[in-house]
């Protein structure tokens, strides 16, 4: 399906984008793998652990930041958007960090799509896009608009969005709680 396609994964250390990278090194032929986050420490462990199983590279970017976006996804054939700010609470207590990434960091990888003639992006969101009630998901939902925006007024690429509910053992999730609570 995506055999010898320059793949991009933003989000690249969490644990939706670990798992695509991981997915499409294990199950896939991918020309190259090109993940992008702005965790360094995750990063790190991210080449040490994926490196070794196929053509994937990791670099240091923070969607926020349109120019640099635009030079990563330079030859990118697909895009795994999954970078965001996911946690409610710091959503509600940051919310222009939460508007800066969910809508605008959205925004800046259409952008850089388009320019780049990159042929898909896929956006991950949230099942708290549907009839939002806090500032993540509201932010989610902007997001979702402005993929389908997108999709009407941007030929060339295909975009499409797909929400995600709690992602198990997530950080984040209940379950890493309901261990930390349960003497073993």
């Amino acid at each position: 399906m995506h055999a010898g396609k320059h793949v991009l994964v933003t989000g690249a250390c969490g644990t939706v984008g670990q798992e695509i990278v991981r997915q499409l090194l294990e199950n896939e032929s991918v020309g190259e793998i090109v993940g992008l986050d702005n965790n360094e420490s995750e990063l790190f462990f991210m080449e040490q652990h994926f490196s070794s199983l196929g053509n994937a590279r990791f670099f240091l970017a923070d969607i926020r930041d349109r120019e640099k976006l635009f030079r990563m996804f330079k030859g990118v054939n697909l895009v795994f958007h999954a970078a965001a700010f996911k946690h409610v609470i710091m959503c509600e207590r940051s919310p222009y960090e939460a508007v800066q990434t969910n809508i605008m960091g959205v925004q800046n990888v259409i952008l850089a799509a388009a320019e780049n003639h990159v042929q898909k992006v896929i956006f991950t969101s949230s099942d708290k896009a549907v009839n939002p009630t806090n500032v993540m998901g509201t932010s989610k939902l902007m997001g979702e608009r402005l993929i389908s925006a997108a999709a009407g007024n941007m030929p060339g690429t295909v975009f499409a969005s797909t929400r995600f509910g709690n992602v198990l053992g997530s950080r984040g999730s209940v379950i890493p709680n309901f261990r930390e609570g349960i003497p073993w």
